[in-house]
């Protein structure tokens, strides 16, 4: 970051009013993260509970609902960017056309996975291991699991028009209470208690179907009547015209190609780490656990970020949108430090409620260790990608530096290493994480530096209420 720029970007950071603005936005989405990824790691507890074994199995079941997970999350990006914007600018009838694209892309998407998790969940899991045990263990979760599919996405879709619209605690107060549900229902269908049947890892399964459930139900049962942006009658969310239509995908579809394409990537990685051993990808499973617990705080960043420069370059005040990102992207490497120290304070308390071999703790350890000293270079592309140049309109950069970084060079080295020369596993993963993420944190802050990623999405004709 060039002088000017770090100047004032130091000088926001001081300001309170940064704070007073940041504060409400990134701290209840970091709360309902973090008791989110809390709860998961009870979820993997209980799982582990039923062997090494299991929790690889539903780890790799797992990553079938991360690429879909990611798929929602790209549509719905796409849209934050124009509703942050919209909302700027006061246009709420712009909102409620983007917020009936956003189910009209997402509801299909839901459709075509239930159907192949459901017909063809053997095959799907085997494509990230030959292990006969896994993939019959992860083929009996994932069959009733996708059905968590339905509400997950109509979910993602309702948080991302809640919180571009600055309302934050709705999503946050029915997060909380979804993944405690989880937890307990968990509880009960895996053990067989309060009177239910013991189900195993079916019970994981049903329990992730009826939480996701019942949060989506709440969350849009209570903005019903509260009236707030969810409330819309279809008239008012599909009444959009094709040049609208057309004009919002041309902007949104990179989003959603540039988040396919990272999550297609990610499950070649797993392809390859499932082949590097069942114990090591239990310790990977129990690592990414944990990891979660790190991520919370840069996604707090990230979101509080999007919506803020959003907000700012729809109502055209592009100066204070380069003070304020400035501001979160000197955050990230010191929110990085903080955080990676905490993790490594409290991993061997963590890792010791697990169930699991010695060997499976080690190097769920080590790989906690590494996670650690680069979560503040991983998390520079993070929040430039996700919360600043899309957010300012920018939404082909990141496909650029997604794709170019991971498949130009981090995927074939990862390919390499574990196939060609067998490196050991722990090398494997290093290599993954320095190859993508040391090249795309610097074209990032050479990118940022332009300032030609602020790019309004909202055009002068359309009609606003």
């Amino acid at each position: 970051m060039h002088k000017n720029g770090l100047t004032s970007a130091l000088s926001t950071l001081r300001d309170p009013v940064f704070w007073k603005t940041a504060l409400p936005l990134a701290l209840p989405i970091t709360l309902q993260n973090l008791l989110t990824s809390s709860f998961q790691i009870v979820d993997t507890l209980m799982v582990g509970q039923l062997g090494d074994t299991v929790i690889a199995a539903t780890g790799i079941a797992g990553q079938v609902a991360f690429f879909i997970n990611l798929l929602f999350y790209g549509i719905s990006a796409g849209g934050a960017v124009f509703i942050a914007q919209f909302w700027g600018a006061d246009n709420r009838r712009g909102i409620r056309h983007v917020y009936g694209l956003m189910l009209s892309l997402t509801l299909p998407v839901i459709l075509l996975f239930i159907c192949a998790c459901t017909f063809f969940a053997p095959a799907l899991i085997s494509v990230f291991t030959d292990e006969a045990p896994l993939i019959e263990i992860g083929a009996r979760y994932l069959r009733i699991a996708c059905w968590s599919y339905l509400p997950i996405g109509l979910n993602q879709v309702f948080c991302i028009v809640l919180r571009s619209t600055e309302e934050v605690r709705l999503p946050m107060a029915t997060g909380i209470f979804s993944v405690a549900f989880n937890a307990a229902a968990n509880y009960a269908l895996i053990f067989g208690k309060w009177g239910l049947p013991a189900l195993g890892v079916e019970g994981a399964a049903a329990a992730t179907v009826l939480s996701s459930s019942a949060g989506m139900l709440l969350l849009f049962g209570i903005s019903l009547a509260q009236r707030n942006m969810l409330r819309a009658s279809l008239r008012d969310l599909f009444s959009f015209d094709r040049h609208f239509a057309g004009h919002y995908i041309r902007r949104s579809m990179p989003v959603l190609l540039n988040e396919g394409l990272w999550s297609f990537g990610t499950l070649c990685y797993n392809m390859v780490f499932g082949r590097l051993g069942a114990d090591n990808y239990a310790a990977l499973t129990i690592f990414r656990t944990i990891e979660n617990l790190g991520f919370v705080f840069f996604i707090g960043i990230c979101s509080a970020c999007a919506v803020l420069v959003g907000k700012y370059v729809g109502a055209g005040q592009e100066e204070e949108a380069r003070r304020t990102s400035g501001a979160f992207l000197l955050l990230v490497p010191l929110v990085g430090v903080t955080v990676g120290l905490l993790l490594i304070a409290l991993s061997s308390p963590i890792l010791s409620l697990f169930n699991v071999s010695p060997h499976v703790r080690d190097t769920a350890r080590i790989l906690l260790f590494i996670y650690a000293a680069e979560m503040g270079l991983r998390n520079i592309p993070y929040v430039s990608v996700c919360g600043i140049f899309r957010a300012g309109g920018d939404t082909k950069t990141g496909v650029k530096y997604d794709a170019g970084c991971l498949y130009g060079f981090s995927l074939p080295l990862v390919l390499l290493s574990a196939l060609v020369f067998r490196a050991p596993f722990l090398a494997v993963y290093v290599i993954m994480l320095l190859a993508e993420d040391l090249p795309k944190a610097l074209l990032c802050i050479r990118r940022y530096l332009t300032y030609t990623w602020i790019k309004p999405v909202a055009e002068p004709e359309q009609e606003r209420l």
